[in-house]
């Protein structure tokens, strides 16, 4: 897997160097690290935390002036695999937004190292999917980290419900059989995900919880190390420098469940492009 990593300064780097280290070390083939200029005299230091192989190919990436532009033109211009950045706190507002316009147009998977940083390697994966055939595009992904690390992995499904009465009937919630009868293609989607998963050699299941989806999520979140999600996409449009509108589209699309679960996680999460 080619990696790419933000290692430039920001009040994350240490945690995410800590978090990024043994997914290099298991998953990593190549490796680029981005930093605007002016961190390029770090990139000794980095290396060194990362605990690189000397067998794997280490490219570095100085360029331009704010870290935004140097992740975008990095990995436009090498398309890694994967992109590990960190988040930028709440209260870092200007970099806050530079932050969510730059994940909205990025063109690659990537993981946001954020909330609670395990010191131990990944146990857990939570995949969050709602059952769509796009959910079946974090399966080379995700079965390639949980392989490395023999990790866990459950497919979470919220079946959102509305609280009904009804001359004074409360409806219950509705076990996970009746919820995926209701809906047969998203259980037969969500079933797939999970043979394909157990296909490529990992060990998982599927847990389908009732309630509000990204309060559901960000509560169940909390016993897992990492959270995997999708990302609505602009179909059929290639994106060109400058295009105003087709950015403003990127930007909507995150302004969903995807966007509140990045915002709010209590853990690091894995955007699937």
């Amino acid at each position: 897997m080619h990696i790419a990593l933000y290692v430039g300064q920001n009040p994350q780097r240490t945690a995410l160097l800590a978090f990024a280290a043994p997914i290099v070390a298991a998953c990593a083939h190549r490796v680029t690290l981005i930093t605007p200029v002016s961190g390029q005299n770090d990139l000794d230091e980095v290396v060194n935390q990362l605990h690189i192989n000397t067998a794997i190919p280490v490219q570095h990436r100085c360029q331009e002036t704010t870290f935004a532009a140097a992740i975008l033109s990095a990995v436009q211009t090498e398309r890694p695999d994967l992109l590990i950045a960190p988040a930028f706190p709440p209260h870092f507002i200007r970099g806050r937004r530079l932050e969510f316009n730059l994940l909205a147009a990025l063109p690659v998977s990537f993981l946001r190292v954020q909330g609670h940083v395990s010191a131990s390697p990944i146990r857990r994966i939570a995949v969050a999917s709602a059952g769509g055939e796009q959910s079946l595009r974090c399966v080379p992904l995700v079965s390639q980290i949980a392989r490395a690390f023999q990790a866990g992995v459950t497919v979470l499904h919220v079946s959102s419900q509305e609280v009904v009465y009804f001359d004074g009937f409360v409806a219950s919630p509705l076990t996970e059989e009746v919820a995926l009868q209701l809906d047969e293609l998203t259980g037969t989607m969500l079933r797939r995900l999970v043979k394909e998963l157990n296909t490529q050699g990992v060990d998982c299941h599927l847990q389908v919880l009732n309630g509000l989806v990204e309060e559901t999520l960000l509560s169940e979140s909390q016993h897992y190390d990492l959270l995997v999600i999708g990302s609505h996409e602009v179909s059929g449009v290639v994106p060109e420098p400058g295009g105003r509108w087709v950015r403003m589209l990127q930007r909507l699309s995150l302004q969903d469940v995807t966007r509140d679960l990045l915002e709010r996680s209590p853990i690091p999460v894995l955007v699937i492009r």
